[in-house]
């Protein structure tokens, strides 16, 4: 068993090698699931959405399926919210370090501290057009742990 987040979809549709599933929100005060985060905007994650997954089990219209994500999102996900603005902030500091200024009227720290902030910046927006991409394909998100 995974130990991933999961949520239960009911298979509305098939199209080829994928079957289209309907996931409907979670009862939670949040109304949001967390499979559902990467392709919900937030204003409209109380409503069903519909995502395409690789029909793995040969599920049929109407079966009841269980989703989890699939082991590579999840570590796109970590890179997306950990490594590109990290990467960013070291290299913002280690740019500070090589290319300082002779003459600075405040300390050498400050002036690698900032220019490590402005990398965590451009790591974020990276990270942010990088994950506007991977909305674009839910497919390659979940995968079909067992039907119901």
């Amino acid at each position: 068993m995974a130990i991933t987040a999961q949520t239960n979809a009911k298979v509305e549709s098939l199209d080829g090698h994928y079957a289209i599933v309907l996931v409907l929100p979670q009862r939670s005060p949040s109304h949001y699931s967390l499979p559902l985060f990467p392709v919900k905007p937030l204003k409209e994650r109380n409503k069903p959405v519909k995502i395409p997954v690789l029909n793995e089990l040969n599920a049929k219209p109407g079966d009841l399926v269980e989703l989890t994500e699939t082991s590579s999102f999840l570590i796109k996900l970590s890179t997306l919210q950990y490594g590109i603005p990290g990467i960013g902030f070291i290299g913002g500091l280690l740019a500070g370090y090589f290319f300082r200024p002779h003459t600075l009227s405040f300390p050498v720290e400050l002036y690698q501290f900032i220019l490590g902030l402005i990398g965590l910046i451009a790591g974020g927006f990276i990270g942010y057009y990088w994950a506007k991409m991977l909305a674009s394909k839910p497919e390659k998100f979940y995968r079909m742990e067992k039907i119901l």
